[in-house]
């Protein structure tokens, strides 16, 4: 009777570990779950998860669970997250805020999971895919680039016998004269005033100006200013010669004003990110046209953005996870097309030459953008030299500051946020 009871006992403990062992092994040949916060909202925000839902039905061992954080809120959530190693499995970062995270270890060497996927990194344009990388290695992935680039009407430029808007400085200008005096739009919609931006289309036309000379804002270990030589000149001569003495653009100029004036048909040119190209479809009666950044001084260059995707350190690194977090990044960046819908440039070569990516209206004209763009400097001081340049760049515009003058006080301001790290 004991070994009866014995043999049950044992046959019982033997059938709830073939159970166990069992639904581990269910649970691993199901697919595996992975999750992404959001941070996009707006026409944005339907893109991409359309783009995750097409992800979940084309890839059936693998199901992305996303959640929406409101933008004002993603990186204060995101950093504590980080810090607690709780963050999702995918995370947005800003390529200008890689710096914040890299150094702290919070993010996974993408490396060895693109090697195992084979990874085709050749397919990437090096000018969006080299900021990614923090001493040679990898570490996010960029899905999009959003540059400045320059939109122009085309009933306003066809008023003033023009085709499209020709590029060289004295053309440049010689062209944006001619659709205010054919039309009395503005000629060049760009803002030059703080006000609620920060002038960021100032101060990031000024540092495109410099990079069109071979030139940069700050020297390469980003330790001082590198602008206050005769590149800088030309370049803030440029910018204040457009409002003070071609007067092509208004003083006082701030964001809102030029985009409304674009968009209204007020304005015959408008320097803008690419983020406003749905915005401006959405216009009825707008006829326009896009086009990279003017290479006013004979070469293309444009400051951008990107939106770049990372994996995030956990308590337990689970290789399966991170396996299938770096398939989605991948494929969200392989399928570029359908994000470009929100006006964004691919980062991939693949992708521009899509038809699917080719139909679309406007992108293609100023895709080749994604070659000659430049990311801000990789400092932790970045944010404080963007705010002082801007005040102090839209006050050279306003006043017809002299050009050594502004440049030397700016150098000095630069160069004491800078030494102050």
């Amino acid at each position: 009777m004991k070994k009866l009871a014995m043999l049950s006992v044992v046959l019982l403990a033997v059938s709830a570990l073939a159970l166990a062992t069992g639904a581990q092994e269910s649970k691993e040949e199901g697919p595996i779950h992975i999750n992404f916060w959001s941070l996009f909202t707006g026409g944005d925000g339907e893109f991409f998860d359309a783009m995750v839902k097409e992800f979940n039905r084309t890839n059936p061992d693998i199901v992305m669970q996303t959640d929406t954080v409101k933008h004002t809120d993603y990186y204060t959530k995101l950093i504590t997250a980080l810090t607690a190693k709780t963050a999702p499995d995918v995370v947005v970062v800003h390529r200008n805020r890689l710096f914040e995270f890299v150094p702290k270890g919070v993010l996974y060497e993408l490396d060895p999971y693109l090697k195992q996927l084979n990874a085709d990194l050749d397919d990437f344009y090096p000018a969006a895919l080299e900021p990614c990388k923090f001493a040679g290695k990898i570490y996010s992935l960029p899905l999009d680039v959003h540059a400045l680039i320059m939109y122009y009407n085309k009933d306003l430029t066809a008023k003033a016998g023009l085709g499209t808007i020709p590029e060289a400085r004295d053309d440049f200008v010689a062209a944006a004269q001619k659709i205010q005096t054919a039309t009395g739009a503005v000629g060049v919609a760009a803002d030059n005033t703080t006000a609620k931006y920060k002038a960021y289309t100032l101060t990031r036309m000024f540092m495109s100006l410099l990079e069109q000379q071979d030139s940069s804002l700050l020297t390469r270990d980003v330790k001082k200013a590198n602008f206050n030589d005769a590149k800088g000149e030309e370049a803030l001569n440029c910018l204040i010669a457009m409002v003070q003495d071609y007067k092509i653009t208004p003083s006082g100029y701030d964001y809102d004003s030029s985009v409304a004036d674009f968009k209204l048909g007020n304005a015959g040119v408008h320097i803008n990110g690419v983020w406003a190209t749905g915005l401006f479809e959405q216009q009825q009666g707008l006829n326009f046209g896009t086009g990279q950044f003017p290479a006013i001084f004979g070469k293309h260059a444009a400051w951008s953005g990107s939106h770049t995707l990372a994996l995030a350190v956990q308590k337990e690194k689970n290789e399966e996870r991170l396996m299938a977090a770096t398939e989605f990044i991948l494929w969200m960046t392989a399928h570029g097309e359908l994000w470009a819908k929100a006006g964004h440039i691919p980062t991939r070569k693949s992708v521009t030459q899509k038809a699917e990516f080719k139909a679309l209206p406007h992108r293609k004209d100023y895709a080749e953008a994604a070659a000659y763009s430049f990311p801000a400097p990789r400092s932790a001081q970045w944010g404080q030299v963007y705010a002082d340049m801007s005040d102090m760049l839209e006050f050279a515009v306003a006043k017809d500051q002299n050009t050594k003058e502004a440049l030397a006080e700016m150098e000095k301001k630069v160069n004491d946020i800078l030494s102050a790290q």
